[in-house]
């Protein structure tokens, strides 16, 4: 259920092994993106394992440096990504629908089905070895059944719902702007972040654009909105003055996408014949920019698992377990990272915006304490040590 990244990166997994897929969809197509997304070492590893690394590439546009300033101050730091010990130490920013494309011509190309305008709606009770699903389609009910269900549906999954998974969703003050806007030259060489109390803003390069983010908290938005979008784009161009020529496509409200940050956490990751993937089982904060990337690494691990399903012809929860313990204890961390970051880059809090200055400021002068906190970052280890954790502040 869902035909989003984690949903199609799933199905290319499958059907490159053989099993015949079906992708339902409550979206009528592929429609172009508002936002830009930014893809690290952990989901550069899995487009790898995929074949699909080199294809993603051509789409997307390449960056090692992310330069970190005080709005309107000094420098803060600049994070080196090719320092990793890893083949992909670089970030790799791409328009969300054009990664869709791709994805899905290499699942239909395989003999996956997509079948658009099809929102789920319930699991059908039945005694049989498969699963009944029924979906809408034209408005009359249409039956489907397989081997296992798999709830791709976001953080607000109606799969889990039917599962009766108990789901705990947590509610960030946190709202996130996203945009894109015409290329700029000097953002190709590092893509740029600015902080200030309460406020962080992102710039990113894409192929042909520059993808913005912007932070503000969520009591404010509509306040924050009233005032008109010439001047949020001035706002952008004081923040970033060589972005200001690029705003020019700008005009409405209605091309910037918003989003507010939850967290969602679950009891089980499994459950008989069914599975859950990406947002609806680990929605995390933005501020790590993981969300895609551990649905990338969650689609192999999940592919793996009903392949050894299909070996044993066991469907059960005990039998897709082994996926749920691969995945829990790195996404967990990342979500727990990901909230503190947030606590510390987007606070209004005085002193936790001190410390969030002198954690990346610290970060910037030491090679080592770079390693550290780009391996996490990019979802490369599932742990800090307390020394780690206490070198970041003395």
């Amino acid at each position: 259920m869902g035909a989003g990244v984690g949903g199609l990166a799933l199905g290319c997994a499958l059907v490159s092994n053989g099993r015949r897929v079906c992708l339902l969809e409550a979206r009528p197509g592929v429609t172009r993106s508002k936002r830009g997304l930014t893809l690290q070492p952990n989901g550069l590893a899995a487009l790898r394992s995929l074949g699909l690394l080199d294809r993603v590439a051509r789409i997307g546009s390449k960056t090692t440096k992310v330069a970190w300033h005080e709005i309107g101050k000094k420098q803060l730091a600049t994070l080196d990504y090719s320092i990793l010990d890893h083949s992909q130490n670089h970030l790799l920013t791409v328009v969300p629908s054009d990664l869709e494309l791709v994805f899905r011509e290499a699942f239909s190309s395989r003999g996956g089905i997509i079948c658009e305008s099809t929102p789920f709606r319930g699991i059908l009770p039945n005694r049989s070895e498969r699963v009944l699903v029924e979906a809408e389609r034209n408005g009359s009910p249409v039956v489907f059944s397989g081997k296992i269900i798999v709830g791709a549906d976001g953080e607000k999954s109606k799969v889990r719902q039917a599962l009766e998974i108990p789901a705990r969703v947590k509610e960030y003050p946190d709202h996130f702007l996203f945009l894109l806007t015409g290329p700029v030259a000097s953002l190709q060489l590092e893509a740029r972040q600015y902080v200030a109390r309460g406020k962080m803003a992102g710039f990113f390069p894409t192929r042909d654009s520059t993808y913005i983010f912007y932070y503000l908290p969520n009591r404010i938005v509509a306040e924050f909105k009233s005032r008109g979008i010439e001047s949020f784009k001035k706002q952008l161009a004081e923040i970033e003055p060589d972005v200001s020529d690029s705003l020019s496509d700008l005009r409405s409200w209605e091309d910037v996408a918003g989003v507010s940050a939850r967290r969602v956490d679950v009891k089980s990751w499994v459950a008989d014949r069914a599975a859950l993937l990406g947002d609806a089982v680990h929605a995390l904060d933005p501020s790590w920019a993981q969300g895609a990337n551990l649905s990338l690494q969650d689609a192999l691990s999940l592919g793996n698992t009903i392949e050894r399903c299909f070996e044993l012809n066991d469907f059960t929860a005990d039998a897709l377990r082994g996926y749920e313990k691969e995945r829990w204890k790195q996404t967990e961390f990342v979500q727990n990272q990901a909230e503190r970051t947030a606590q510390f880059t987007t606070t209004e809090s005085r002193f936790y915006y001190w410390l969030g200055k002198r954690v990346l400021q610290r970060t910037g002068r030491s090679k080592t304490l770079m390693r550290t906190a780009l391996k996490a970052s990019c979802g490369l280890t599932d742990h800090f040590s307390l020394r780690e954790k206490i070198r970041f502040i003395i």
